[in-house]
Parts: structure tokens; C-alpha cells; sequence
């Protein structure tokens, strides 16, 4: 039985419960933070039962492959000062395969790795060329080396009263918000996740939703979570100094930096106020750990070959002081590869200490808070989806809905059956008023589509390819159901970053008061990461950001958060379940012999952006604060559910390569055949959308979904291939002043602003950095940067140059700077989704085909990675160059493609620099090529040769659609006609949103 103490500082984040009595928010544990013990353990004679005789301890050589993407891992020996031998082609190491129960718990040997059965280093065991014939093959994933001491002293642990915790920063006592303002009598049960399961369903399907969707998803953020810590452990800092000295405030706070390397490329990720684990080291007089060689010698001895007893992680290691100090990430400087850590309580040798005295191995735990928002998220659907329909009508006779199909089943799992059907015509033009006059016509029809909510009950899902307008198209949806509501609309406005929930804000606060929006965080997130513009939006209390009062939340119009800090809506017992069960109850209490009146939804709509990005289980939480109650027969309306994002960009982020997460709602919704067979999908049997609606269609269900086509972002040039391999061909390019480089003389061939250099310098192991570069690659890029900056006067700023290798960005970043250009952005692929720059620089690093499967395997590099190209090729706006070795990328089908469309029109350089050689009779010509090559012919203007979208073409075909429908039965003055264009056309059109 959970005791509830609404007033402990720091409970644990399993949230909420409908009594008091079963509260889910306990006081935590005693913090024990009395007089420190002595930070050195006394000597203690080994003794153990002669009946352990444990194997050899695991050397070196025995740690499997872990997802190490860090350079924080020495790769030097300390005590030699050298590299190990066997470095000279150690590699970054790909993700564990292996499932939760195979990983390492601290059991008989210090690590196991399972995969495919059997003891391993992932993948599969790669052999050096160079080795072979002299007896010696290694992984070439293999973890860098550590001496095994250090090793050893992370797996010991500390005797009671050893471990140093340092308070958090004071989370919100969400017990005392319910309490004060609703109380709980009133509030339902709320079910308990399971415990962790064994097994799961091999895929999701509409079978497995009743009893085993909760379990699905429970073991898949298990088994990330095992590989998250895996990979944390990669991360890991052996024998590592501070910088600087310590300070201290009055408070009784120490503060320290730390240099951690990998963190501006997010390995590992850290957040505010995340723990780190600091073991003090103890040395001798030479710089070596004391006495760890004899020690570990002597447990060798002991115990031989037989398997390992736990006991031995508890005995007295003398390199360690035993202490394990529990420090808080305060402040995070990414550029600078710097953490400024805060611990609460310090031993007196510290104080004073100068910097090089201190030596400390550093861990990363996960932050298991975190995931604990979707494990919750997962038993309240799963409750609802146990009374699922298991019988869905088809679209026929009867288009209705089966009854008391759940809503939750209905955005989750939806059917044709869930769709409404379209049995007339619509008018080509638009009634209501947009507050946005830069909107196209696309975003016009889907703003209209949902508002009217004439689609039926399941979500309206918008594709939105690179650069078309999503969110813009999202912030007019929201005005529109805010605006143009009696009152009682209140929008729930999600995204899966913090940024791109500040940029929501950014956006649409302009049109409402301060009161009427509530821009939702965490009480861990830091003040610095707030724009000014943004924090007028914020409720803050006790200098930290907090929930407001009730009556305040309940008169926000608009709540934007991101998807996990919806959490604290659920925690707080604001969802629509809890309040129609409030409000119910108490006018019940009042008045038992009234008849119950019709009750509205205080969520009347969930709007998410970027949702491709979001894991399932993560979408989960803000669906479960709009969703209306099970028995919903007494409530007037629905809540709507929107979705905005791109399945063929860079999805959720997991740490396990092949992890089913890496599906996102968004995208597992799309792939439904409610949504991917509708005959006006894009790319429907080939054609290119949009298809236009004729009477000899009808009936069809409604579309649920939109898709956005015009590009405001970049030239012709540079969508031709993306258009091509991802869209359909749909896209069309609508950006102004594209043309602004056309002047630059690198480009070759045609002119185009797209560029392929052949690279043949090899790709190889930087020993410093722990991964995969290409140097050869580094001075090319670094070249064309310069020149466009001296010679093409294009902005540092508005340069960026990427890699999918961190150490490739990392010696990239290295050179560009010693040439003195400070202000170009180099990062990661994934770093720049969302973003543009004028002129992007790609180096695709890899030159050995042999590591191609590998990256594939732990989702490294850019080959044989679809989603990661489309993110490099479509950030660009006037320029794209490409750096790579052409018979590695010509392996992979998508990239093959796009060097025959470089190779057609001359867009080559560096090793087989290629005149124009036209098209050859087995390859396809992309159309926004065929619109390029037009327009050199014929440059006069001309409606065949515009490239813009086909407005013109949907206009004559709509308005006659329309006109024909008037003259029959068949039409219909309440709609909006799905294909006719209804498109003001007017200076202001030719301006759009970068989504």
C-alpha cells in the first residue's frame, strides 16, 4: 500500500490515482543526507566460501559491442601512454540486437551480449585484411580499449551510506493541485501498468489490440531501455579530470565542469537536472590506480575458472574511495562539449583541491523519468481497447459506424468504416475567412476538411514533405476552431521537442491575450533554453515552471507542450475522463434526483505537430488527456485529432537500430488502408495526385488526410530527386529567387545549383575520436565552403556542412575553424531536420563497401538509409553538394538515381568530372527535370513550362466538376469541393511557411 505525503519535495513521477489512499505520487525514500561516513572504507580481508571458483574475470577482449557513438571513451592506454595494438581499425560500434533479458545485470560475468544465441559483439565479426594469414582477427566494431581496472571499479558496489545524492530540482506536487482544486472522490480508477513482460507480439496488428497492446509497446521500451543504458555505458569517462577549480555556493552547493566528449552531437544526451554518477579514484605515487593490478591478480587466483559469485562486486577495491557521488547536471554548454554539475554534499578534500588532484570515472545513467510518462500512457488504452469492436463494417450500403465502437479504437486502429461518405460534389470555393491570406490551396482544403469535420471519427493526418507549410497549416487550424468556436473550444497543441513547441508559440501568440494561451513545461527545464518572446506564456512559481491554478488552466484557450510534458495534464487530473467524471459526480452529489444533463469535453481538440518524430507510446500521452469517456452517449461532440509530420524523414529517435518504436503513430496510421488505398492518396497506383473528383467516383469515403505539395523552400533542382524517389513526383517547387548562385563557377554541366564530386580518399578509424572520417572528404568540403564565402559572397551562417559520423563532424569542424570561418554550422544529418540553409554541403564519408551493412544495421551513415538522405538532399534552398565515392553510393538504388540525374545533366566533379551525356534509354526522367529542361528551350512563359502547382489544371477541372454537379441533383452549396482550387490568387501568394 502506497502512503500518500503531498508535501515531499521530490516524488517519484508515477503519477496519479483516484483516492488518496492509493496516490501514486509517494513520499520518496529517505535521503539519508545526515554526517557523511569516512570517504575511505577500511582495509577488509577477502573472505569467501571455498566452494566459488568463478571463471577468468572478462578481459578487455570479452566486452561486447555496445552502441558506442561517443568519443568519450580514451582510446590511449594510461599506463602505457599508447594505443592498444589491435586499434589501428577499431570502428564505431553498432547498436545491441540482442533482447532486454540478454542483457547485462550484474550476474555471473561482467558482461553478456546475446545474438542469435550466441556470445557476441552484434552484427557479426569482421576480419582485417591486413591480419589475415598471421592468425589474428578482431570486430572491427570493437569497444575501445580501457584498462581493466577501470572497468572493474563501475561494476562495484558501494556499502550502505556510500552513495551521495544530490537533491533535484522540485518537482510539482501534482498530489496537492488535485487535492486543493478537485479532490478525489470523485475521480475513476486509474489502471496500473505490468509488470515488465517476457514476450510480446511479434507485430502490431488489429488482432493484438484487445489484450496485448499495452504488452507490445511495454516490451519494446523495455528492451530500448536496456540499450539505452548499454549505450550510456559507452559514454562512460575513465580517469577523468575536472576544469577548473570547484566552487561553492552559499547555498552549500558545489559546482564543477567537466568536459564530456560527443555531447554536441547528442552522445550522449543529456538534459537539465539528468544525474551522473562520479566514483573518486584513488592513485599512487606513479599515476596508477593503487594497487588494482595485485587485487584483481589475487581475485583471479581465487577463484579460477568457475562462474563468479555477486559477492565479489561489494568487496573494497583499493583504486576506489567506495563513494559514489550522485551529481546533477546544472548547466550544459553543447558547443563547448562542457557539463556544469552540481553535487549537494562534498568530502573536505575536495575543497581546495586543484584541478589535476581529482580523478574521477563518470557513468550516464538513463533517466528512467523519461519513459515512465508512456509506460503509464499504455494501461489506460490498453483498458479502453479490451471493449474493442472486433467487427468493422465495410464501406457499403451503410457507411455508419459499428456501435459502441471505442473512440480510442477509432483513432488508433481506424477502418473505412470510420470514415463519412461523400456522395455529391463540392462547389469550388471557400466560405470561411483564413486569418493566414499566404495560405495554398492545399492547406486551404485540409483547414477546411477539418473544421467541418465532415471526414468522419478517426484522425486527419496532413503530409507534409520538406519545406510545404505543416505547421503553418496546423497554427490556421487552431485559430480556426478557437476563433471560430461559441467559447467553449480548448485545443490541445502538441509537438515531440521543446523547440518545436516554442515555435508554436512563436507563431500563433500574436493572436491571442496573455491568459488565453499556456505554454506547458517541465519544472526541470531550464530558464536559458526560454526565449523572451516565449516566456510571457510560461507559468512559473518558486523560480521554476510550474502548473497555474486550476481556474487559470481551465480558461486557457490554447495548452502547447510537447507530447511528454502532456504528462503532467494527466498527472494533474485535468484529461477529459477526469473532468466530465468531476463534473458528473458532483452535480450527482448535489443534486442525486436531477436528471443528468448533456456535458461537453473540455478538450475539444489534440493537434500534433511533427508527430512523424514521435514515438507511438510518447503520442500516446496527450491522446489520453482529450480522450472522452468510454460511455460517451450523454456527451454532444468528439474531440478532434490532428497530425501533422512526414513518415519519409528521420523518425523517432531510438538507441536499438531495428526497434519497432522507430514506427511512429503517424506513420503506422498512414500505412492503414483507410488512408493508404484511398484513390486520392499520393502516389495511388503511380499516378501523380491530385487526382481530380469526378461524379462517376462517387460514393467514396471521405479523405482523412491531406496532402501538401508546394515546396517554398528550395530550387527545382535540388526537389527533382526527392520529388522523385519519395513523393510520387508530386512536389512543385514555389520558392522565389532560387536562381540567386547561379553565377557561382563551381557548378558544372546544365548550371544547376546540385553538384556531385567523386571522392576517392579512403575512409578510416580516428583513434582520438573513436569513429568513422574521411579526410580527403574534410579538405573538399572545407574548399567549397571557402569558395562560396570569398567568391559567391554567400554568408558563413547561411553554410552548413553535415555528416552521419560524429567524428567526420568533428575534424570537419576542427578545419573549418583553423580557416578562421567561425559561423558555418556543422553538425550531424539528424541535427538539421526542420532546417534550411541556403547552400548544404553533404559528406557522405564512406568509401569501404564492406562497413556499408554494418552502418545499415545499427542506422548509421547515409547509405542504404532512405529517410536520412531525404533529410541531407532537402534542406538545401540555392545550393546542394554532395561528397562521396561514387561506386559505394551507386550500390544503393536511391542513391544510384540520383547520380544518373547528376550524370545526365553534368553535375559532376572531382575524379570523373562528366560533360553533359543526356539520358540513357533505360532511365527515367524525373518531371521537375523535364520542367528544368523545358524551360532552357523555351524560356518564354508559358502554362506548360510554369513550375508551380497545377492550380490552373485543378480550376478549369474543378469549376466545370462544379458546374456540372449544379446542374443536377447532385450538388451540394454546405461543402467544400475536395479538388476544386477555391484559390484567391493575389500578390500575397507566392510567400509560404518552410515546414
Amino acid at each position: 500500500m502506497l502512503t500518500p505525503r503531498w508535501n515531499d519535495p521530490h516524488p517519484p513521477i508515477i503519477p496519479y490515482s483516484s483516492k488518496p489512499h492509493r496516490s501514486l505520487h509517494p513520499a520518496s525514500a529517505s535521503r539519508g543526507r545526515g554526517t557523511q561516513p569516512h570517504r575511505y572504507s577500511t582495509t577488509r580481508v577477502v573472505q569467501l566460501p571455498n566452494s566459488f571458483a568463478p571463471p577468468t574475470l572478462a578481459n578487455w577482449q570479452e566486452f561486447p559491442s555496445l552502441p558506442g557513438k561517443s568519443k568519450a571513451v580514451p582510446i590511449i592506454n594510461p599506463q602505457t601512454g599508447a594505443a592498444h595494438a589491435s586499434l589501428s581499425s577499431v570502428q564505431e560500434q553498432p547498436a545491441r540486437t540482442s533482447s532486454p533479458q540478454g542483457c547485462h545485470t550484474g550476474g555471473e560475468s561482467l558482461c553478456n551480449n546475446v545474438t542469435d544465441g550466441k556470445t557476441g559483439r552484434g552484427p557479426g565479426v569482421l576480419r582485417d585484411p591486413s591480419a589475415e594469414g598471421s592468425g589474428h582477427a578482431f570486430d572491427i566494431y570493437a569497444r575501445p580499449f580501457v584498462p581493466e581496472a577501470f572497468l572493474i571499479i563501475n561494476e562495484l558496489i558501494p556499502p550502505e551510506g556510500h552513495d551521495i545524492k544530490t537533491r533535484g530540482v522540485k518537482k510539482i506536487d501534482v498530489g496537492l493541485y488535485v487535492g486543493r482544486w478537485m479532490g478525489w472522490g470523485f475521480l475513476p480508477e486509474i489502471p496500473l501498468p505490468i509488470t515488465s513482460p517476457m514476450t510480446a507480439p511479434f507485430h502490431l496488428v488489429d488482432g493484438v489490440m484487445q489484450t496485448d497492446y499495452e504488452s507490445y509497446f511495454r516490451f519494446h521500451l523495455d528492451a530500448e531501455i536496456q540499450s539505452q543504458k548499454l549505450e550510456n555505458e559507452t559514454y562512460a569517462l575513465f580517469d577523468h579530470g575536472v576544469e577548473g577549480k570547484l566552487t561553492h555556493d552559499v547555498l552549500g552547493f558545489t559546482t564543477c565542469a567537466i568536459k564530456v566528449p560527443g555531447l554536441q552531437e547528442n552522445s550522449p544526451y543529456v538534459e537539465e537536472d539528468d544525474v551522473l554518477e562520479f566514483r573518486e579514484l584513488i592513485h599512487d605515487s606513479s599515476g596508477r590506480l593503487l594497487g588494482m593490478d595485485n587485487w584483481i591478480s589475487q581475485l583471479r587466483q581465487f577463484y579460477g575458472s568457475k562462474p563468479w559469485p555477486q559477492q565479489w562486486r561489494r568487496e573494497p577495491a583499493p583504486g576506489w574511495t567506495s563513494f559514489i557521488y550522485h551529481a546533477r547536471v546544472a548547466a550544459i554548454k553543447r558547443k563547448d562539449n562542457t557539463l556544469m554539475v552540481r553535487f549537494d554534499e562534498i568530502p573536505d578534500a575536495w575543497r581546495g583541491a586543484p584541478p589535476n588532484f581529482l580523478r574521477f570515472n563518470i557513468q550516464f545513467p538513463v533517466p528512467i523519468i523519461r519513459y515512465e510518462p508512456m509506460i503509464q500512457a499504455l494501461p489506460i488504452i490498453q483498458e479502453v481497447l479490451r471493449n474493442s469492436s472486433t467487427s468493422r463494417y465495410q464501406l457499403a450500403g451503410s457507411v455508419e459506424c459499428p456501435p459502441n465502437t471505442p473512440w480510442i479504437q477509432s483513432m488508433l486502429f481506424p477502418v473505412e468504416a470510420d470514415c463519412n461518405e461523400q456522395t455529391k460534389l463540392n462547389p469550388g470555393n471557400f466560405k470561411q475567412a483564413f486569418f493566414d491570406r499566404q495560405l495554398n490551396w492545399e492547406q486551404k482544403k485540409a483547414i477546411g476538411s477539418i473544421c467541418s469535420s465532415d471526414y468522419g471519427v478517426l484522425p486527419f493526418l496532413v503530409s507534409g514533405p520538406p519545406g510545404t507549410g505543416k505547421t503553418k497549416t496546423l497554427v490556421e487550424v487552431a485559430l480556426q476552431l478557437i476563433k471560430n468556436s461559441d467559447g467553449g473550444c480548448h485545443v490541445l497543441f502538441c509537438a515531440p521537442s521543446d523547440q518545436a513547441a516554442d515555435m508554436i508559440v512563436q507563431r500563433i501568440s500574436s493572436c491571442f491575450k496573455i491568459g488565453e494561451v499556456l505554454r506547458l513545461n517541465r519544472s526541470s527545464r531550464p530558464f536559458a533554453e526560454v526565449k523572451g518572446e516565449v516566456l510571457p506564456y510560461c507559468w512559473t512559481c518558486d523560480n521554476k515552471f510550474d502548473l497555474p491554478d486550476f481556474r487559470q488552466l481551465m480558461a486557457c484557450k490554447l495548452v502547447i507542450t510537447t507530447c511528454r510534458d502532456a504528462s503532467l495534464l494527466l498527472y494533474s487530473r485535468v484529461s477529459n475522463v477526469d473532468l466530465i467524471a468531476a463534473e458528473s459526480g458532483l452535480r450527482c452529489g448535489i443534486n442525486p434526483d436531477a436528471a443528468p444533463p448533456a456535458l461537453e469535453l473540455h478538450w475539444t481538440a489534440l493537434i500534433i505537430d511533427e508527430a512523424a518524430q514521435a514515438m507511438e507510446p510518447e503520442a500516446l500521452i496527450p491522446l489520453c488527456v482529450v480522450a472522452p469517456p468510454v460511455d460517451s452517449a450523454k456527451i454532444k461532440s468528439v474531440p478532434l485529432v490532428i497530425m501533422a509530420g512526414d513518415e519519409h524523414q528521420l523518425g523517432p529517435r531510438t538507441s536499438l537500430p531495428s526497434s519497432p518504436l522507430k514506427t511512429s503513430l503517424f506513420a503506422r496510421l498512414f500505412a492503414r488502408s483507410v488512408y493508404a488505398d484511398h484513390v486520392l492518396s499520393r502516389g495511388k497506383a503511380g499516378e501523380r495526385p491530385p487526382h481530380v473528383l469526378n461524379k462517376s467516383m462517387l460514393p467514396i469515403a471521405r479523405p482523412a488526410f491531406a496532402n501538401l505539395i508546394r515546396n517554398y523552400r528550395s530550387h527545382p533542382a535540388i526537389l527533382a530527386v526527392p520529388s522523385s524517389l519519395f513523393y510520387f513526383d508530386t512536389l512543385e517547387p514555389e520558392a522565389a529567387d532560387t536562381d540567386c548562385l547561379a553565377s557561382w563557377s563551381g557548378w558544372r554541366g546544365r548550371k544547376w545549383p546540385v553538384l556531385f564530386h567523386n571522392n576517392a580518399s579512403g575512409d578510416s578509424m580516428d583513434l582520438k575520436d573513436g569513429a568513422w572520417c574521411n579526410a580527403g572528404e574534410v579538405q573538399i568540403a572545407c574548399k567549397y565552403a571557402a569558395e562560396l564565402v570569398n567568391l559567391a559572397h554567400v554568408k558563413e551562417e547561411d553554410i552548413c556542412i553535415m555528416s552521419p559520423f560524429n567524428a567526420q563532424v568533428v575534424r570537419l569542424r576542427r578545419t573549418i575553424r583553423e580557416k578562421n570561418f567561425w559561423k558555418i554550422d556543422i553538425g550531424p544529418t539528424e541535427a538539421f531536420q526542420g532546417l534550411e540553409r541556403s547552400v548544404v554541403i553533404l559528406c557522405t564519408t564512406r568509401s569501404q563497401q564492406r562497413f556499408v551493412e554494418s552502418d545499415k544495421k545499427s542506422n548509421w551513415g547515409i547509405i542504404g538509409m532512405p529517410n536520412a538522405m531525404n533529410v541531407a538532399l532537402t534542406r538545401a534552398k540555392f545550393g546542394l553538394i554532395v561528397i562521396g565515392k561514387r561506386d559505394v553510393l551507386h550500390l544503393d538504388p536511391k542513391w544510384r538515381a540520383f547520380l544518373e540525374f547528376c550524370d545526365r545533366n553534368g553535375l559532376v566533379a572531382g575524379e570523373d568530372n562528366r560533360p553533359v551525356r543526356g539520358r540513357a534509354n533505360n532511365e527515367s526522367t524525373t518531371r521537375l527535370e523535364k520542367v528544368l529542361l523545358a524551360r532552357e528551350e523555351e524560356p518564354t512563359e508559358s502554362r506548360v513550362l510554369k513550375v508551380v502547382s497545377q492550380e490552373d489544371e485543378m480550376w478549369t477541372f474543378g469549376m466545370q466538376a462544379a458546374l456540372d454537379a449544379g446542374s443536377s441533383d447532385d450538388y451540394d452549396e454546405s461543402d467544400h469541393e475536395e479538388e476544386n482550387d477555391g484559390y484567391e490568387y493575389g500578390d500575397d501568394d507566392d510567400e509560404n511557411e518552410e515546414g
